[in-house]
């Protein structure tokens, strides 16, 4: 007979300090580190007033200079903690928050596969490593700016993939692991096209910029990514993983 957890031990039914482990990995992994781009682009498109060139990017800086070592930083290193923490208490908290940021990373590999067209046929307004980076550091070195805008940007596809296995977790079958993945990345396509940093400067859907192929890349991308994470996601969580958010926080059942 298998044993069972006890009752308010790591990972027991009454355990109480398990839903608020969930909750901060959600918090420090997902929503802090996604809103250092949306937060830092609002503040300088929305508050300042400034929609396009590189004033706006300093202007998104002054917002990062102080986002990124107050909040930022302290919540990747509180994340840290959590997945070394959870490691042997909470296996099963672990394995969504690395195997969510791993397929979030190989993700966004598809994803930049397809960015790189638009880059590259002037679809997109600039490159988004080269923006992110620039806002983050605040240089204008490429041997500084570019890096620090690629850990930004890779880091935004590995939150991204962290909120989908705490949200979703595993689904019974790879197709519905798919599925449930491109409907969180189309949520994200909607949010992009919709927020700061991409609608204020290039309009709704592109449509002050170059439309369509604006929309029909950055739409093409992010279904690329869901596909990748879907299957990735599917391969890599256990079956017991297949909680959403609500079951995951409660914990094992009888």
């Amino acid at each position: 007979m298998d044993h069972l957890p006890e009752r308010n031990a790591p990972g027991g039914l009454g355990d109480k300090r398990r839903p608020l482990l969930i909750l901060l990995a959600l918090f420090a992994g997902g929503a802090v580190p996604i809103q250092l781009v949306t937060l830092s682009f609002g503040y300088s498109q929305y508050y300042q007033q400034v929609a396009m060139g590189p004033k706006m990017i300093l202007e998104a800086h002054q917002f990062a200079r102080f986002y990124i070592p107050l909040i930022y930083l302290p919540a990747l290193v509180a994340l840290i903690g959590l997945i070394l923490y959870s490691r042997s208490r909470y296996p099963d908290l672990f394995r969504r928050i690395v195997v969510g940021m791993l397929a979030g990373m190989v993700a966004t590999v598809a994803l930049d596969a397809i960015r790189q067209m638009g880059v590259i046929n002037g679809w997109l307004p600039g490159d988004s490593p080269a923006m992110f980076g620039k806002m983050a550091s605040g240089s204008r070195s490429f041997s500084v700016y570019y890096p620090v805008g690629y850990f930004v940007h890779y880091m935004n596809g590995a939150n991204f993939g962290l909120i989908f296995t705490f949200m979703w977790g595993r689904q019974k079958s790879r197709l519905r692991s798919v599925g449930w993945a491109v409907v969180w990345l189309l949520i994200v396509e909607l949010g992009m096209m919709t927020g700061p940093p991409m609608a204020p400067m290039v309009g709704p859907f592109g449509t002050n910029y170059a439309w369509p192929q604006f929309f029909i890349l950055t739409l093409t991308a992010h279904i690329a990514f869901g596909i990748v994470l879907g299957l990735l996601v599917h391969l890599w969580l256990k079956p017991e993983d297949q909680a959403g958010l609500i079951k995951f926080l409660r914990g094992p059942s009888l």
